[in-house]
């Protein structure tokens, strides 16, 4: 049943349920959808201001779990643009503002795809000081596509518990949002939890290939123990140092290339993921409470810290280049390289690369195990600059080849002795030398605590 006030009553025409003359209610909902179906509006609903507190007018109202609402036009509420009091499906091509509350507000679930504007936003009047603009305002779990833009403009007063009202792009208790447009906040870009800062109703999947931002707050924030997923390849910004936190629960983040955080990503409590995986590569940088790295593909640099890694992985084909500190242990692969930075212990089947071009020494604070088939290379660049590797407590060496390449051959060589490793102890040597050299030869030095190499002419026959 459709239901409007009845001095409107001839402006809309019934069948089909189409609105495409204006439709404007000054001291009330504008369209009441009491039994659901099907709307389709082509033209303009609106409603008057709300003049006392607490008082709500919507642009439409929808009271039943089967209301799908497609918007080509534009609907405005003197408080929220959509209202629903149950779940709701709504498909907007054009416009839609909540000039005292969300663009779309729903007490149960929502199916919502965007691909204009949805706006929530706070009209300051002198007779209502509490307003909570959101662009959805989704109580229980969301499902959302969003290609264009979805916002909260702006809040002010206290919620019924007594705590600031915040203005989100998207605030809900759990759901899928997929995101190739913008979404923003006048505090956090997206906000899950139970409506009350408190434990969401589920987990969340977030795909973002857009821009999420938090203007005074978070980019993203979820509150709850849920396993939730992110995939980032977009930005997601906050401006409080926090651009996004995982809350509780054992969480996966998967950044790809594109991927921009302005702001740290906070795992939360729980057994967190990070998952740097794109063949076009990229750069993270870094986290707090992240407890697995894992490089699926493609060449990353890591510029922050990891400080609560336990276990990472660097998988065959990909490189990591360690900019700052990894806590725990990382395994690199056969067919994978790690370089630079600093890791607590370092497990190598793949490549280990030491290269003074990347202006950050390699060191490993505890144990460094060089497995059977592995590779050290070493590189010397102009005026024989090097890194050496520095080792705070074991090295084991175990059928390890090391590969040398040297930029400028020249004679100066015959008279230098150069520190590859610098360990507490060493275990082992290496199986192989192989090196670029043409007229040089390197020759390797072991002593219980460094491995040296010196160079000697290669005699005449073999040059």
């Amino acid at each position: 049943m459709l239901r409007v006030p009845h001095q409107l009553a001839a402006y809309i025409p019934l069948p089909g349920c189409s609105a495409a003359a204006p439709v404007y209610a000054e001291k009330s909902n504008a369209i009441e959808l009491a039994t659901g179906g099907h709307f389709t509006n082509y033209g303009h609903i609106s409603t008057g201001p709300s003049t006392r507190f607490k008082e709500s007018y919507s642009g439409i109202s929808a009271n039943s779990a089967a209301s799908i609402i497609v918007n080509h036009g534009a609907v405005a509420g003197g408080s929220n643009g959509i209202k629903a009091t149950d779940d709701v499906t709504l498909i907007n091509y054009g416009v839609i503002i909540g000039h005292k509350g969300a663009g779309l507000k729903s007490k149960g679930n929502a199916d919502v795809v965007n691909y204009r504007i949805i706006r929530g936003a706070d009209a300051q009047r002198s007779k209502e000081n509490d307003g909570d603009g959101d662009g959805l305002d989704i109580d229980k779990r969301a499902r959302v596509h969003n290609y264009g833009l979805i916002e909260g403009t702006g809040a002010n007063g206290a919620d019924k518990n007594g705590a600031p009202n915040t203005s989100e792009g998207i605030a809900m208790g759990g759901g899928e949002i997929y995101n190739r447009g913008v979404i923003r906040g006048a505090h956090h870009g997206v906000l899950v939890d139970d409506g009350d800062l408190g434990p969401a109703y589920g987990s969340t999947s977030l795909i973002n290939e857009g821009i999420i931002t938090g203007r005074n707050g978070y980019g993203v924030r979820m509150i709850g123990e849920h396993n939730d997923q992110v995939t980032n390849d977009g930005l997601i910004s906050g401006t409080k140092g926090i651009a996004m936190d995982m809350g509780g629960g054992d969480d996966v983040l998967t950044v790809r290339g594109n991927a921009q955080f302005n702001g740290k990503v906070d795992g939360g409590s729980g057994t967190n993921h990070v998952v740097l995986d794109d063949v076009q590569g990229g750069t993270f940088n870094g986290a707090l409470r992240i407890q697995h790295l894992w490089i699926g593909s493609g060449a990353w640099t890591l510029d922050g810290a990891l400080d609560a890694n336990q276990q990472g992985r660097v998988s065959r084909g990909a490189t990591l280049i360690n900019q700052s500190y990894i806590g725990g242990t990382m395994t690199i692969d056969a067919g994978a390289t790690y370089t630079a930075g600093t890791v607590t212990n370092l497990d190598v089947a793949g490549t280990l690369l030491l290269d003074p071009a990347l202006k950050s020494q390699t060191r490993i604070k505890h144990d460094l195990d060089l497995a059977n088939g592995s590779t050290l290379a070493f590189t010397l660049g102009m005026g024989e600059a090097h890194s050496t590797l520095k080792v705070g407590n074991r090295a084991r060496l175990k059928g390890t080849t090391l590969n040398i390449q040297v930029e400028h051959e020249n004679d100066e060589l015959l008279t230098r002795q150069l520190r590859v490793i610098d360990a507490a102890q060493i275990e082992g040597r290496f199986n192989r030398i192989t090196s670029n050299l043409k007229t040089l030869t390197p020759r390797l030095i072991y002593t219980p605590s460094g491995v040296f190499v010196s160079f000697r002419r290669k005699p005449s026959t073999e040059a």
